[in-house]
Order: structure tokens, then C-alpha cells, then sequence
């Protein structure tokens, strides 16, 4: 099922154009079959309602809505010239502080859902994710708290250096604790940041490979019964039992000896 309230039009009105785009004219007259006439996704003929080609009346309404965001971005501009005045900062600031708990939590889910092609993570603490990622979004996590979504490629590590979260090659946030955190636009900076989160991402193990696989990288991960178990999608029980036959197999004394021993035999 579509969307096109992104271009102006209510759920009424959406659902009233796609009738008459799939059944053909209506005779009946109503508000909303009025307002669709006004904004040119419907024309009368003969005392019915007639739906304009969506390839003619959505594309209008589509450039409308595009022009009405590079006013906005002419707006933005201005705003932000304003703002570099008051605060007596005559050139785009390139590091933004960030205060106070909620503001920290609010950048943490602006930047992510700001992104266009590609989020990058580094998560050392718990977070709260916001309602929907992009397909491209690479995390690495903590041991201590991984919680790999569906729609994510997720890697672990023993620990973390920071919080970092980047949206494409545009914006970071580097999390200083749970009630400060620096906003950063491209800079030198900014790219120290991000090379950082590639050269952890390489080092990091694989949390979503198949079968044994996936219980080494994790048993090298350091993880809890608790958290490895939910990576795996079992009991704590059942891995425990993956766990200890894994060992027996690889006649290891520690978890950390298997995954080792395994990871060394794999690499021979």
C-alpha cells in the first residue's frame, strides 16, 4: 500500500483518487472528491469525477513539493547565517555541544534517521533505536550489549572506545556521556572519527554467520549466557549445551580457548 501524504494529500484524499483510479468515473459529490478537483488529480466530466493520469497529476504535485524543499533549504541557509551572528561565530560551525540528557537521546535519533544511503555505529551502552533503520546500517556492539536488529549488519568486540553514530558522510555524534555529546559536520575531525569506526568494524566479529560460526564469534565476543543465547535465538539452556559440546569437540577448557582453537584451525 502506496503513500502519498509526503505530497500534500490527506488519507481521505488518497484513498478517494485510488478508487477512482481503479474503478473509473464516480457520480457522486463530496468534499473530498472537491479538494482532489482543486489540486488537479481529478477533473468533472459530465457530472462525474474523472482521476488525471498519476503520471501527469502526481508528477505536479511531486515538483511542487520539490520546490517547496529548496525554499526551505534557502530558508535553512538564512536561518543558520542568523544564528552564526548571534552567536558571534561568522563561519559554518563545524562542531555543534550538545547538553543535557533528552537533547543527547533526540541527536542520537535525528542523526540516524537523517541519513540517506548509510549508518555506521559504534555502541558501547544501551540506546534507544529509533522506529526504522536503513537497510545500511553497519553497527558494532559492545559485547555487553548486543542486540542485533533484523535489518542490520552487526559486529561485536570485546569493548568499545565510544558511542559514535554517523549518517552517510555528512553528520557524527560522538557520545561523551550519557548527558553531553559533540555534533560534527564534515572536517578533519569528522574523518578521524570515521576512520576509526572502519578500522573497529574490520577488527570486530560477525554476530548473523551461520551455524557454529556464529557461536565462535560470539564465544570470542566474550558474551553472556543470556546475551549469546538471544543472538542465537535459543534458550540459555540450549546454548549452554551448544557451548559445552562445542568444547568437548574441540577438547578446550574455556570458552575463549574453543573459539580461539577454532578460529586458529579455520584461518590454517
Amino acid at each position: 500500500m502506496g503513500d502519498l501524504t509526503a505530497l500534500g494529500l490527506t488519507r481521505a484524499e488518497e484513498d478517494a483518487y485510488s478508487a477512482l483510479v481503479a474503478s473509473g468515473p464516480h457520480p457522486a459529490e463530496n468534499a473530498v472528491l472537491n479538494s482532489l478537483v482543486s489540486k488537479g488529480l481529478v477533473s468533472r466530466v459530465d457530472d462525474h469525477y474523472v482521476a488525471v493520469a498519476p503520471d501527469i497529476a502526481l508528477e505536479v504535485l511531486l515538483l511542487e513539493q520539490e520546490r517547496r524543499l529548496r525554499d526551505a533549504r534557502v530558508h535553512i541557509d538564512d536561518l543558520s547565517s542568523a544564528y552564526r551572528t548571534h552567536t558571534g561565530t561568522p563561519t559554518a560551525t563545524m562542531v555543534e555541544l550538545v547538553t543535557g540528557a533528552g537533547a543527547v537521546q533526540q541527536r542520537i535519533e535525528q542523526v540516524q534517521l537523517a541519513a540517506r544511503t548509510e549508518v555506521r555505529r559504534l555502541v558501547k551502552t544501551p540506546y534507544r533505536a529509533p522506529a526504522s533503520l536503513l537497510p545500511e546500517c553497519r553497527t558494532v556492539y559492545e559485547h555487553g550489549v548486543l542486540d542485533a536488529q533484523d535489518n542490520e549488519t552487526a559486529r561485536v568486540l570485546p569493548a568499545l572506545p565510544i558511542n559514535l553514530y554517523v549518517a552517510d558522510d555528512r553528520l557524527a555524534l560522538v557520545l561523551l556521556n550519557d548527558r553531553s555529546a559533540v555534533l560534527m559536520q564534515p572536517c578533519g575531525l569528522f574523518d578521524a572519527y570515521v576512520e576509526l569506526f572502519e578500522a573497529l568494524w574490520e577488527r570486530a566479529l560477525p554476530v548473523k554467520a551461520d551455524g557454529a560460526e556464529t557461536l565462535v564469534a560470539l564465544l570470542l565476543a566474550g558474551l553472556t549466557d543470556e546475551a549469546l543465547a538471544r543472538q542465537l535465538g535459543v534458550s540459555s539452556r540450549t546454548a549452554q549445551r551448544k557451548i559445552a559440546a562445542l568444547m568437548q569437540e574441540l577438547g578446550a577448557r574455556t570458552r575463549f580457548q574453543a573459539g580461539a582453537q577454532t578460529a586458529m584451525r579455520d584461518l590454517g
